[in-house]
């Protein structure tokens, strides 16, 4: 693969990812809820992702007990529970305003590093830092005459963020060397049983026997699109391009989401709001620029 066709790549990656909170968001019109939907969506992708690196190279599977609760952990407190509040808080604020807060990841990366691995708080950081927020405050309208922000939309954005950033300093430090697409896998169907469990004990029907035709095309556009297809699409470029230049290329992903939420949903963003998306990815691009090739090679999305 040429430089060129890995940057495409990437950005078709990008793309892809950029759909999901528009097609989740189409799901709930159908009446489908988010929990059942992430099950459902998490298993069949484990599925699928399972079969590919089965026949790719089954050995690479095999897992011992200490990574397996590696994997337990990474899905519950990490990507489990990003995908989670990225899926409520579409319930509470447009998709988006969710991509753009999911997008708080690499600055609240840099802040857990420095706390839990005592790394070095660059300038650079700092400033990556400060943009995020000042961008987050546009986005929300946090000084909007009259704003009606919701509160539970915020935190449960920053949430995702919050966990999709423990997801990456945790994989990275926890499981290095280990294939991107296994530690994938193992993090799906985990987040899947987990998420079954939390279903079971809510009393929340997991069944889909009553999803409208719709609601199951809804559901294979998700498993295909902003998961599979974007994951498989993103390591296959990023294998070209290196972590770091692929993480700054995937920072159009809310802009895609921002483009399809206006077509799809009717969605627009105000003046203050873009400039703060803006001030966001410029952040990202400040963040992931400095962080060297040494980065963890981190996902797009929930």
């Amino acid at each position: 693969m040429s430089r060129t066709s890995a940057l495409v790549t990437v950005v078709v990656s990008a793309a892809c990812f950029g759909t999901l909170g528009v097609l989740a968001s189409l799901a709930y019109g159908e009446g489908m809820r988010p929990l059942p939907l992430l099950v459902w969506r998490f298993a069949l992708v484990a599925l699928l992702m399972g079969a590919y690196q089965a026949v790719k190279d089954p050995a690479a599977l095999v897992a011992g007990a200490s990574d397996l609760w590696r994997y337990a952990a990474l899905s519950i407190t990490g990507y489990g529970a990003a995908s989670v509040c990225y899926f409520f808080a579409l319930t509470h604020a447009s998709a988006s305003i969710v991509a753009v807060l999911l997008y708080t990841y690499p600055a609240i990366v840099s802040v857990l590093s420095a706390i839990l691995f005592r790394e070095r708080m660059t300038s650079a950081r700092v400033a990556a830092i400060a943009l995020t927020a000042a961008g987050c405050a546009l986005v929300v309208e946090a000084f909007a005459p009259g704003s009606h922000a919701s509160i539970a939309g915020v935190a449960l954005g920053v949430g995702a963020g919050l966990g999709y950033a423990v997801f990456n300093v945790l994989s990275y430090r926890w499981l290095p060397g280990r294939s991107r697409l296994v530690i994938m896998t193992y993090t799906f169907a985990l987040s899947a049983m987990a998420i079954a469990a939390v279903c079971v004990a809510s009393g929340q029907d997991l069944s889909p026997a009553g999803w409208t035709p719709a609601g199951w095309v809804l559901l294979a556009a998700i498993v295909a699109v902003p998961t599979v297809a974007a994951v498989l699409l993103y390591l296959g470029g990023m294998r070209r391009l290196g972590a770091s230049q692929a993480a700054i290329v995937s920072t159009t992903e809310p802009l895609f989401t921002i483009c399809f939420a206006a077509v799809v949903l009717g969605e627009r963003l105000s003046a203050a709001q873009a400039l703060g998306a803006a001030l966001v990815l410029a952040g990202v691009v400040l963040a992931e620029m400095k962080a060297g090739e040494a980065a963890p090679d981190e996902l797009a999305s929930v």
